[in-house]
């Protein structure tokens, strides 16, 4: 139990005085003990200082604690010792805080070796206390009305359990207006930049405007890179802040003291929110913001002791009527990734793959990713579009992202073979019907039909035409030999007309044969 007496473990100098004045007025060391409480061996120590020193008491009245502690630091003759210095705190907290296994009693041991002579263990802790406490200076935060939100998750959480008896653990987000304390908490899923977000939405909607700045850790669904002077925020936390016409600002890492208000609010949400329910089994994760709903109804309506008024009160006074208004179109939420192009000109995404300029092939890029679309930006540039697609394992790719070479392999199908065939002529159509129907594999069909289409640039479509009538005849669908036709049909004069068929007795026609 904490000595009423004592300050820094030493006595109080108001006490001092007290003895030094009950001591004046004629009373014994036992009836001021009984009167305060004190000691008698403390008693007796003072009156032999105040007795050593020859301060009374009109002269005591007038210094300060410091100042009468000083002129009583003084030692009876024949007890004093020698004065000793203290150690460098300062450097031994260094030292205290640099390493762990390194301790307060090692660290008197090896300055008591140093030195060669020192005073114990308990008025080393002592000293080092008052020296500890004397660098702790706290700058108090000023809020002012409608200025900021400061937002973080509990350490606590609750569950709800799923029909088939599974626990499924929730986050409680928790922010906190910093003038009037007002509190908004929920069950969240996860902590995951989606949630995130769209609990700040849910949490502006619920105060009713969007304050001037979002003040909050360095959790990486708000801060990619933690820095002091310029953090790196998440993409989507910063799309989220610019749709709504507010600022972030991110603490220092490891600096609580930075959001003491949501620190304290938190506190206060595991107290009056969270530990009633920690014995209701929920059925879902709606049942348990229904819950958290009606106690933090309750919080905000109670009257705070240092205010005299509650944090309800607080809110509509001092920050609702400065908070800005709220966007008239709504933010979808949307996480970004940065990805870099394949030789394929396609990215990654949830394993399924989406294509981009062939231009940009190993270039990074960002990707802003929906519920329903996924967008590619270079920068800061649209440069494809796809609606998002969960079949993993396959491609989404835009013919216009395609070089043109490879958009003319896509063209590869057969209803496109036949399309052209069908233009050239019926002979042509039957010759790659032909090639179709007998190919082992589709793709070497389509090798031949491309061997057709080379030709028809180089002879022209009606020399292919007929020349695919001849292979057709014979029999012969391929390539070679409808290039031999069309070469020994350019090797014929041009004015020689083709031979007439011999019709007489001794010609046997096709029905012989057969």
């Amino acid at each position: 139990m904490r000595n009423r007496h004592l300050q820094d473990g030493i006595m109080r100098m108001d006490r001092v005085r007290e003895v030094l004045r009950l001591s004046e007025q004629g009373l014994t060391q036992r009836e001021i003990h009984r009167q305060t409480g004190i000691a008698r061996s403390c008693i007796q120590g003072y009156l032999q200082l105040f007795e050593l020193t020859g301060i009374r008491l009109s002269e005591a009245v007038e210094l300060s604690d410091q100042e009468l502690r000083e002129k009583l630091k003084k030692k009876v003759p024949g007890r004093h010792r020698a004065e000793v210095k203290d150690p460098d705190f300062a450097n031994l907290h260094q030292d205290y805080k640099s390493r762990k296994g390194v301790t307060r009693k090692l660290l008197w041991q090896e300055w008591v070796e140093a030195v060669g002579s020192g005073y114990d263990y308990s008025t080393f802790c002592r000293r080092y206390n008052e020296w500890a406490r004397s660098q702790q200076v706290v700058l108090r935060n000023e809020y002012r009305g409608g200025e900021k939100l400061l937002s973080d998750y509990a350490g606590e959480r609750l569950s709800w359990w799923d029909d088939n008896g599974a626990e499924h653990p929730v986050e409680i987000f928790v922010s906190v207006l910093g003038a009037s304390n007002f509190i908004y908490a929920e069950a969240s899923p996860s902590q995951k930049v989606i949630h995130w977000v769209s609990s700040h939405i849910r949490a502006f909607t619920a105060i009713g405007g969007v304050p001037q700045a979002v003040v909050i850790d360095n959790l990486k669904s708000g801060v990619i890179r933690s820095c002091r002077y310029e953090p790196e925020l998440n993409k989507t936390f910063e799309e989220f802040a610019a749709h709504f016409g507010t600022t972030v600002l991110a603490t220092r890492a490891a600096k609580p003291r930075d959001k003491a208000k949501v620190e304290k609010a938190v506190q206060d949400v595991e107290r009056w929110v969270l530990a009633p329910l920690r014995h209701v089994r929920f059925a879902s994760i709606t049942e348990i913001n229904l819950a958290i709903d009606t106690l933090l109804e309750a919080l905000n309506a109670k009257v705070m002791q240092d205010y005299k008024v509650s944090r309800r009160e607080l809110y509509e006074r001092l920050d609702k009527p400065l908070l800005r208004p709220l966007p008239m179109y709504a933010f979808v939420p949307a996480t970004w990734k940065l990805a870099r192009v394949g030789l394929d000109y396609h990215i990654q995404i949830e394993q399924h793959w989406y294509s981009v300029p062939y231009t940009l092939v190993r270039e990074e890029v960002w990707v802003r990713i929906s519920e329903g679309l996924v967008e590619v930006f270079h920068d800061n540039v649209k440069v494809a579009s796809h609606y998002r697609s969960l079949v993993k394992y396959r491609f989404s790719t835009d013919p216009a992202h395609m070089p043109s070479a490879h958009r003319a392999v896509r063209s590869w199908t057969a209803d496109n073979f036949q399309k052209w065939a069908h233009g050239v002529g019926p002979e042509t159509s039957n010759l790659v019907e032909t090639v179709l129907t007998a190919a082992a594999h589709q793709e070497l069909g389509f090798r031949t039909i491309l061997g057709f289409q080379r030709l028809e640039k180089k002879f022209g479509s009606q020399k292919l035409e007929a020349a695919a009538k001849v292979a057709n005849e014979r029999r012969v669908p391929t390539q070679r030999f409808l290039k031999a036709v069309l070469e020994r049909q350019a090797d014929s004069p041009a004015s020689e007309p083709p031979e007439a068929p011999l019709v007489h007795d001794n010609v046997r026609g096709e029905k012989f044969y057969h």
